[in-house]
């Protein structure tokens, strides 16, 4: 397999593709990075060129956001032709949840891309987005700190907090 033509190239900056190692050269000096680097590293640089420029990245949704933590509230959507002996236990008679989000390494319009189409396969609808915020581990204690600790590693996890017909939880 023969790699891929990189760009036409500015002369004093140099970018080469060996394997897997993309290797940055600069007046002054080299960094060798992994394909996981490299994005990282244009994604702060095309963050950086905008700002320059005045642009906000937020703006046209191309900052990611390395932890968002999103609540949104969802309606339960009865599933065509499901018995309802087919749902588990807790799910029974349940009309809204209280659905609260980590989503890693994300656009804050894919985080919502992300959430509503993972409620959606669980048979629920946003209805509505109560929260959606940049957080750090600091922003959490208690029960919520495993959360947002478990999306570090899978990046994504969802707790739903469910109420029943007659409004409990």
């Amino acid at each position: 397999m023969t790699e891929p033509e990189l760009p036409p190239q500015r002369a004093e900056i140099e970018v080469t593709l060996d394997a897997q190692t993309i290797t940055l050269k600069v007046p002054g000096g080299a960094a060798n990075l992994t394909p996981e680097d490299a994005n990282e590293v244009a994604g702060q640089l095309l963050e950086a060129a905008m700002l320059a420029r005045g642009t906000d990245p937020d703006e046209v949704d191309i900052a990611r956001v390395p932890m968002q933590y999103v609540i949104v509230q969802a309606e339960r959507v009865p599933l065509e032709g499901a018995p309802d002996s087919d749902e588990p236990d807790e799910l029974r008679g349940a009309t809204r949840a209280e659905v609260h989000c980590w989503i890693k390494d994300q656009t804050h319009r894919n985080g919502l891309h992300i959430i509503a189409g993972t409620v959606a396969e669980h048979g629920w609808v946003v209805t509505e987005i109560l929260e959606q915020a940049a957080v750090t581990r600091d922003d959490f204690e208690g029960e919520y700190l495993q959360y947002f600790e478990q999306a570090l590693t899978e990046s994504e996890v969802f707790l739903y907090e469910i109420e029943n017909a007659e409004g409990e939880e």
